[in-house]
């Protein structure tokens, strides 16, 4: 004969017969759903529970049913009791969040709790899933990304989350800087009305590609000021969904700095080429002076020697300007510029044994040379080092020694030495040998400055070589220059 599916309580109206082979199926009914079931009367007595309940308040249903709210869950009672006079007024009332524990003492909990109008006897049929554990995990999350947030604030100048272009949170610190105080205001705009017009089709192509490499545009602030930033895009999650997220940085200073530092580079470059070519033309009329003076058909004898010597004056301070020119380029430019083009390094060395052995043609001047001798180098400025070295043993050798210039061309780039065998440097001078001012009484007689050695050693930096210098009692002084056989500028990376 049919049962009743809820126990009848004294005083309780008549439970609806259910037929009996069908209690099983309505008990996994009631069981199935994930959430404790009630079936609480209108003075708030408990007159049935599911299984998952009674497993979830800790106590047999047997011992709750029959009881008021307040004697069965002590606890949970007071929160309860506004969401089912809610529901017994006719409200439906949709997963709501209580927090407590069934007995007086126990787990503090945090329940999900839905309540409906049930007949008979204005009724409530109560609904209670326990969600402590994912509200733990929504608070540890929150924690998380608002750790995030506060590590991201700390290393950029700002940050926001974006959802396909659209502002879904801008920090404090970006709203800042392109003046909204009220960062709301931008909540839901897109991003590229903040980004200046040349700029939006690149930022539309990265925030499409997800590019995570930082990348320079200028935004727009709201007064219309175009402020230079970096931004690097990463993937994040917000509120639960899978977004992008970018950090900023305000690079108005380090392009400002870099705008500074160009305009000092082109007005350095400007004043060396004025003072370079400054020099250059009262230099050359003087040059011209005394060439004609020294072919002059009637010049006395008495005004000869006066003239050699203003002539090499005139040469010396030429030399002497253009090493100063030369030291300050370095300097200014870390290193000297060079022009490289295919040469012949023997050729280029004939030629500056030959400018040498008219100025000394008393001297013995040798030239050594094997290998392949071909490369990529800026000529003049290796005319300049041979001389150099050249000169500089010629000064320092008496006149009885040699003065070897040895080539040796290699397969990936050729040697060039000066060789002096009555030279001797102290060792305590080796180390700063090639800094500048450092010895002028061991740079030749043409450097008064002290300063030939160190254009020597930027002259093979600039080719991407090096030099060194090697000098004892056995064999003299040997200044040994390696270069690089390619293009001087790739080598060095200018």
């Amino acid at each position: 004969m049919p049962q009743p599916v809820f126990q009848r309580l004294p005083g309780a109206l008549p439970s609806p017969g259910v037929p009996e082979e069908t209690l099983p199926f309505l008990s996994a009914l009631l069981n199935a759903p994930g959430w404790g079931v009630a079936l609480v009367d209108g003075d708030s007595r408990l007159v049935w529970m599911n299984d998952l309940l009674a497993s979830l308040c800790g106590r047999p249903a047997q011992l709750c049913v029959g009881r008021f709210l307040s004697e069965a869950w002590p606890g949970l009672a007071p929160p309860l009791s506004p969401l089912l006079a809610r529901a017994q007024s006719g409200e439906r009332v949709a997963e709501e969040i209580v927090s407590g524990r069934f007995g007086e003492v126990g787990t503090l909990r945090h329940l999900t709790v839905s309540a409906m109008p049930a007949a008979p006897a204005s009724g409530v049929l109560l609904l209670l899933r326990d969600s402590s554990a994912r509200l733990r995990e929504d608070a540890a999350l929150r924690a998380s990304e608002e750790h995030m947030r506060s590590i991201v604030e700390i290393s950029c100048d700002g940050y926001f989350f974006h959802d396909r272009g659209q502002f879904l949170e801008i920090s404090p610190g970006l709203g800042r800087l392109l003046g909204y105080y009220e960062t709301a205001e931008l909540i839901g705009r897109s991003i590229l009305e903040v980004v200046a017009p040349e700029f939006r089709a690149p930022a539309r192509d990265v925030m499409d590609r997800g590019v995570e490499a930082p990348y320079e545009l200028a935004v727009l602030h709201r007064d219309g000021r175009r402020i230079p930033v970096e931004v690097m895009g990463r993937a994040a999650t917000f509120q639960g969904r899978s977004v992008r997220m970018g950090a900023v940085w305000d690079v108005s200073i380090r392009k400002a700095a870099e705008e500074r530092l160009m305009r000092m580079e082109h007005f350095r470059d400007q004043f060396l080429d004025a003072a370079g070519d400054g020099f250059k033309a009262p230099l050359q009329s003087l040059q011209c002076d005394v060439l004609a003076l020294q072919h002059a058909p009637e010049m006395p004898e008495g005004l000869t020697e006066q003239v050699g010597r203003v002539g090499a004056g005139v040469r010396r301070v030429d030399r002497l300007i253009h090493q100063l020119l030369d030291f300050t380029r370095a300097r200014l430019s870390n290193g000297l510029p060079v022009h490289p083009s295919s040469i012949h390094l023997g050729q280029l060395a004939e030629r500056v044994l030959a400018d040498r052995q008219r100025a000394h043609p008393g001297r013995d001047l040798r030239l050594v040379a094997s290998g392949d001798l071909r490369g990529t180098w800026d000529g003049e400025r290796l005319f300049q080092l041979m001389d150099s070295l050249v000169g500089n043993a010629l000064h320092h050798g008496p006149v009885s020694s040699s003065v070897v210039l040895q080539l040796t061309g290699r397969f990936d780039g050729v040697t060039v030495q000066v060789h002096d065998p009555d030279c001797r440097v102290p060792p305590e001078y080796q180390g700063t040998l090639f800094e500048p001012f450092k010895h002028r009484a061991l740079c030749s007689a043409d450097d008064g400055l002290g300063l030939s050695l160190f254009i020597v050693r930027q002259i093979a930096l600039a080719h991407g070589g090096r030099i060194s210098v090697e000098s004892g009692a056995a064999d003299g002084t040997r200044f040994i220059v390696w270069l690089p056989r390619e293009d001087g500028l790739s080598a060095s990376g200018v």
